[in-house]
């Protein structure tokens, strides 16, 4: 009697746990169904609601609609309706460029400008073995006129776009010298070049190696590896380094890392918050590094990788942060995501975290030695020289005492507002372009 009930309580419990095995995959099913049906009755509205406006265009527009610009448009308003402040959209052309410029390779005339107080475009750096450099074109020349637009009326990103291009097209410039005098024409073929994203040199006199880097790409570990390497070969005296990222808005953060492992010794370099708030490590430096003191120096327009990058050279302990408070950009974006028709799109999927597992993202970091520029100063960036830049030579004297070569030890102790985790929450002609600790008065990439 026992034995039967025993079984049909088993039976019992089995019909039991198959009903509600039933009902509960019923129920995540409909769920699901229902989100779908959801999904697609949202889509249904927003592909009614654009063919109703496509459709009202179409009939009674009074122009032309441009299709191919049209559709632009409507993945760039996609994007910006993400709510996503770095998330972008390229079309066709700008992801070509961009793919372009993480190879250190820019198709246009090879000049930087900056739009001056009187709305010209003023050239701040002409690439070696360009177009610009080939067409006679030199540093603080002005450009008045693209074609026959004046450059008055057009905005610096909008000059820049005119002086890109494909190879092989042309575009007619006039241009005057730094004097403001001889006004004339000048035709350029936009064709491709070469952009190196590092200059270095070691200034006479001194011993400690200078570095510009104006974008971390997939060329910058080799290109700062090359100078080292030379300078051993040539029996150049290096004990200390200044690397000057100022006005450089990060490049590709991977690049970046790679850089820091170069010079710094075994950790973790960066991790990645994400939306579910775990964290995953990005990279992990390897035990060789570069053994110097070092410098980095910072400003309001030192951006994302590049943040990193000073962040970084402070938390694995190999120098100090020189300059004004960064830009604060730490969030990570996904590698543009190429599209059917040439264009592309990014966005954000994570935060990015330091070494030591703080964030900069909204407040930048703060430098361990505060060294800005006055007005006056900022005025005449572009011109200065390392020999003549008020940050350069204060970043120069950290180095020396870092070195020993001096003792202001007492003026260089990190304050507790310039730890990263404070600061984000968790002779030689060389110029130091591009400069300017306003964004506005910062020049744009090689066009």
């Amino acid at each position: 009697m026992n034995k039967k009930i025993t079984v049909n309580l088993a039976v019992a419990i089995a019909i039991i746990a198959m009903t509600v095995t039933f009902v509960v995959t019923m129920i995540l099913s409909m769920q699901r169904f229902n989100r779908t049906v959801s999904g697609v009755r949202e889509k249904e509205i927003m592909y009614n609601k654009l063919s109703e406006m496509d459709k009202s265009a179409r009939e009674n527009y009074y122009s032309e609609i441009v299709d191919d610009t049209l559709y632009d448009y409507i993945a760039a308003g996609y994007v910006t309706g993400m709510g996503d402040k770095d998330a972008r959209y390229y079309t066709a052309k700008q992801y070509l460029e961009y793919l372009n410029q993480q190879n250190g390779v820019v198709m246009g005339v090879g000049a930087d400008v900056i739009k001056d107080a009187n709305g010209y475009a003023r050239i701040v750096k002409v690439y070696p073995n360009s177009p610009a450099e080939e067409s006679g074109l030199q540093k603080n020349f002005y450009i008045t006129k693209v074609g026959e637009l004046d450059v008055k009326t057009l905005s610096l990103s909008q000059v820049n776009s005119q002086l890109l291009g494909e190879s092989g097209t042309s575009v007619l410039l006039t241009v005057v010298n730094a004097t403001g005098e001889d006004e004339h024409t000048v035709e350029i073929q936009r064709r491709e070049f070469d952009v190196p994203s590092v200059e270095g040199q070691v200034p006479e006199g001194t011993t400690t190696a200078y570095f510009w880097i104006n974008a971390f790409n997939s060329k910058t570990v080799d290109e700062l590896k090359a100078y080292f390497e030379r300078w051993q070969e040539e029996g150049v005296a290096v004990d200390g380094v200044v690397f000057d990222v100022r006005n450089n808005t990060g490049g590709n953060l991977t690049n970046a890392m790679h850089v820091i492992d170069y010079l710094c010794p075994v950790g973790p370099i960066a991790s990645q918050q994400n939306k579910d708030g775990t964290v995953t490590t990005l990279e992990t430096s390897d035990a060789s590094e570069v053994e110097l003191p070092m410098v980095v120096l910072v400003n309001g327009n030192t951006s994302y990788a590049a943040e990193l990058f000073a962040t970084s050279i402070r938390e694995f302990e190999k120098g100090r942060v020189v300059g004004t408070r960064t830009a604060g950009k730490g969030t990570i974006q996904c590698r543009p995501v190429a599209l059917s028709d040439g264009s592309a799109f990014s966005y954000t999927v994570g935060l990015l975290l330091s070494k030591n597992g703080a964030t900069f993202n909204g407040t930048g970091i703060s430098p361990d030695v505060e060294a800005s520029l006055s007005a006056e100063e900022e005025a005449n960036f572009y011109n200065f020289t390392v020999d003549t830049d008020p940050q350069i030579l204060r970043a120069f004297e950290v180095v020396d005492t870092l070195t020993g070569r001096n003792d202001i030890q007492a003026s260089l102790e990190p304050s507790q507002s310039s730890s990263a985790s404070e600061a984000g929450g968790a002779g030689s002609s060389l110029q130091s372009e591009p400069a300017g600790t306003d964004a506005s008065s910062a020049a744009e990439p090689a066009a």
